[in-house]
């Protein structure tokens, strides 16, 4: 879970860096703050009861108050982002400009991750790079300057992304049914579930199971599922001595020669060829 802030603040700025394969073992609460975090590199599947995005380089991702949030690896890179912690009163000057009574409800209709462009990357990492300044030099006039500096932050990317990008706010129902499918398939890999399984454990038809995939994720559930499996053999083969074999059949592949075949049509090297590139590095 995130550590609450400190006593007597409203802010806390961190710099978060994750090796190649992690994903959070629980899902995170954000109680009486907000988080905003910009991806710097790499690439991550976000999800939580409310919301399920695939977030990457250049991405800007909010956390509303009262959200369990929660992450993991969708490739074999490793990933940092910059992680804004802030509450209520760091941002209650902005609400008469967004039109809300509270910060959390104007994600109600709008969404919470936005895709920056390449001019918009640099503006936010120099307000970034001053937020750090700031932070590493605390003193008793840092949280009126890190006020400024987040408020010119969220102005400027929800000025530049308020217009014309409006997407309907997702049906809270769909996404509990793909955070439990999602749930379902990494906790059942072994088994290499199929898509009537997994919308049975969601008590969900199989159609609209499979809709959600496509419209969340913009994934097959056949697809989604193989990448799963070859993801979690490749944390097998890196983080592990086990057998080829012994990996196959916990990845969920009915046969060693099938799990190499599927191996290095995604990736395009054998199981073996992978597990030695590593081991050089």
């Amino acid at each position: 879970m995130p550590l609450p802030l400190k006593d007597g603040y409203n802010f806390n700025y961190a710099r978060v860096c994750h090796p190649p394969f992690y994903e959070m073992t629980s899902a995170e609460a954000y109680a009486d703050f907000y988080g905003l975090s910009f991806m710097l590199s790499g690439d991550a599947l976000v999800y939580s009861t409310e919301c399920a995005t695939i977030v990457r380089k250049g991405d800007i991702n909010f956390t509303p108050k009262y959200r369990y949030r929660r992450s993991t690896y969708i490739s074999d890179q490793p990933r940092e982002h910059i992680l804004l912690k802030f509450t209520d009163s760091m941002v209650s000057e902005l609400l008469p400009l967004l039109g809300v009574e509270h910060f959390n409800d104007y994600f109600t209709d709008h969404p919470s991750s936005i895709h920056l462009t390449r001019p918009e990357q640099k503006k936010v990492s120099a307000i970034m790079q001053e937020i750090e300044a700031e932070w590493n030099t605390y003193n008793e006039y840092s949280e009126i300057l890190l006020k400024g500096l987040l408020h010119q932050l969220i102005i400027l990317l929800l000025k530049d992304h308020s217009e014309g990008e409006i997407e309907p706010a997702p049906d809270p129902q769909k996404n509990i049914c793909l955070f439990n499918a999602i749930d379902y398939i990494k906790t059942h890999l072994h088994k290499s579930p199929s898509l009537k399984e997994t919308a049975a454990y969601a008590n969900i038809s199989v159609s609209y199971l499979s809709k959600i995939f496509i419209a969340h994720l913009h994934t097959p559930y056949s697809t989604f599922l193989l990448n799963e499996k070859i993801l979690y053999a490749q944390k097998m083969l890196v983080g592990s001595s086990q057998t080829m074999e012994e990996i196959a059949e916990k990845a969920g592949f009915s046969s060693n020669t099938y799990f190499s075949d599927c191996f290095k049509r995604v990736t395009g090297v054998t199981p073996l060829q992978f597990r030695k590139s590593y081991q050089q590095k």
